[in-house]
């Protein structure tokens, strides 16, 4: 078993009180004792190794609590159009991409993927049609994810693979969208796209095996040693096998998508099932879309658009049952929530298992995103003690989008500081993607309610602001409580995993432009050294 003594640092706990500690003892992936360094030695009993940490300062490794690594991963395989501001420059890098797959094999008729479009950026907002791709992809099938990742834009040939026409019935919760005379135009919304993605899967396992590893060092190159995924079954197998190896250099609570309640069910899997390295979680269940989709469930219509609430992807009725069998079969539940309708329903559908005795599951059950909520239901998900899984950049993100489309109303939006006083825990997350991976862009977010360039002054609804330590909390306590692991996780003390990030500067005591900007030199995960600068 590897002793090490970490030496020579300044160690910080989200919660710390008094003088931070100099150095801490390993013992295996365990946290020993935390200390002074020649105490740490001398409990060491025996040789064992010593890292010198020059005066840098420690904190407990970041946990991303909602995260589409898969999707991250493949991004270096897929056309990247987040960068277009407009429907022409976004169909020349579709059809870059198509010559150059014709210049390989003029007879190609492999799928092309890609995404992070966004319609809102372009000067014509107008949702883009199958018609537009298909004259720069001609019969390559073709499929870009929006940014959002709620919505897909295929082109004709990639609708004639996946055996979807004119004919094919909108699945419940989602659209195969239709212009005025009943042609699709390959946008497909909600459970449509989420049916494609789970089509696509297993023509793009291949891809993830040889991105996935890059992938996971570039988040430990941020401090962060653990994550929540949120993807499905071949982000699930490419993370076994790495575990399976032995080479899976940080820790996976592993959330499942509806799709496989059966499968784990009759597997017997529940909620907390698995060791300290990959861990099953909840169960994601969608309650709703998304704000820039229009297709979040709002309680109000949405500007300039009579009757549209946006979409229940899983209807009320539909979501409370599905919540019960979960608790019945000892899982927890994680719902996506972004409207106020969406929350409501939530928060409605996991008041019924909120007593222990309606539930057999470890963990507790969780809401993620919870953007926009009204007032009444937050204080109805603090009493709940679920965990509001929330994406601090994206509130910085949205500022412009939520004025326009929410403003006025009696929604509380990215409501971080609301939730914490009504009794709700929070976990921070990227929702990756979609954000960042960087923590300290969410902290920062967190911390001030700004973008980088101190837009708005004084921050966008300044009253939801986090303190500093509240911020770090919720990436590191706050999503350890989670995963039912807040014993073990998300704090630097003796009994706790080895899990830290090693810092370029004082996290607790330079100005908030300057923690943004804060680099990690070293990041630690079950006593060993993972990633270094």
């Amino acid at each position: 078993m590897n002793v090490t003594v970490y030496e020579n640092g300044v160690f910080h706990t989200p919660d710390a009180n008094g003088t931070p500690s100099s150095a801490v003892l390993v013992r295996g992936e365990t946290i020993e004792h935390v200390g002074a360094a020649a105490d740490c030695h001398d409990r060491a009993g025996g040789p064992h190794a010593s890292v010198d940490l020059g005066g840098a300062h420690v904190v407990a490794g970041f946990t991303d609590g909602h995260i589409h690594t898969a999707q991250l991963a493949l991004q270096s395989a897929e056309i990247d159009l987040s960068s277009a501001r407009s429907l022409d420059e976004t169909l020349a890098l579709v059809a870059a991409r198509v010559d150059l797959a014709r210049s390989v094999n003029p007879q190609s008729s492999e799928w092309i993927f890609g995404g992070r479009w966004n319609n809102r950026r372009w000067a014509d907002r107008a949702m883009p049609t199958r018609f537009q791709l298909d004259a720069v992809t001609g019969g390559i099938p073709v499929a870009l994810h929006h940014g959002d990742l709620h919505t897909f834009w295929v082109n004709s040939a990639a609708l004639a693979r996946m055996g979807i026409d004119a004919g094919s019935a909108d699945p419940i919760g989602g659209s195969y969208s239709r212009d005025a005379s009943g042609e699709l135009t390959g946008i497909l919304a909600e459970a449509a796209a989420f049916a494609a993605e789970r089509f696509f899967a297993p023509l793009t396992s291949a891809a993830l095996d040889t991105t996935l590893g890059a992938t996971l060092q570039s988040l430990l190159g941020h401090g962060v040693t653990s994550i929540h995924d949120i993807d499905g079954e071949d982000a699930l197998r490419a993370f076994s096998a790495l575990h399976e190896a032995g080479r899976l250099p940080l820790r996976v609570h592993k959330l499942m998508p509806v799709a496989s309640l059966d499968s784990l069910i009759e597997r017997g899997i529940r909620s907390g099932d698995g060791d300290d390295w990959l861990r099953f979680g909840a169960v994601k269940i969608f309650g709703d879309g998304s704000l820039s989709s229009h297709t979040c469930l709002l309680h109000e219509a949405y500007p300039g658009q009579p009757g549209n609430t946006g979409i229940a992807v899983t209807p009320p009725a539909l979501l409370n049952s599905l919540v019960q069998r979960l608790a019945d079969n000892g899982l927890s539940a994680a719902v996506h929530a972004i409207g106020d309708g969406a929350v409501t329903n939530a928060v409605t559908a996991l008041e019924q298992v909120a007593q222990p005795a309606h539930s057999g599951s470890r963990l507790p059950n969780r809401i993620e995103h919870v953007q926009h909520s009204s007032p009444v239901d937050i204080i109805r998900l603090g009493a709940l003690g679920v965990v509001a899984c929330m994406q601090p950049s994206s509130c910085t993100s949205d500022i412009d989008m939520v004025n326009e489309l929410l403003g006025g109303r009696e929604i509380r939006s990215y409501a971080w500081r609301s939730i914490l006083d009504a009794g709700g825990t929070l976990a921070f997350s990227s929702d990756a993607p979609v954000e960042s991976t960087n923590p300290f862009t969410g902290i920062h977010a967190a911390l001030t309610r700004q973008r980088a360039n101190g837009y708005p002054q004084g921050g966008w609804q300044p009253a939801e602001r986090l303190s500093r330590a509240e911020a770090f909390a919720a990436y590191t306590t706050g999503p350890a409580t989670a995963s039912g692991e807040a014993a073990t996780k998300g704090k630097l003390a003796a009994g706790c995993l080895a899990d830290f990030a090693v810092l370029d500067r004082d996290p607790f005591a330079v100005d908030d432009a300057a923690l943004r900007e804060t680099a990690v030199t070293l990041t630690v995960v079950g006593g060993e050294v993972r990633w270094a600068r």
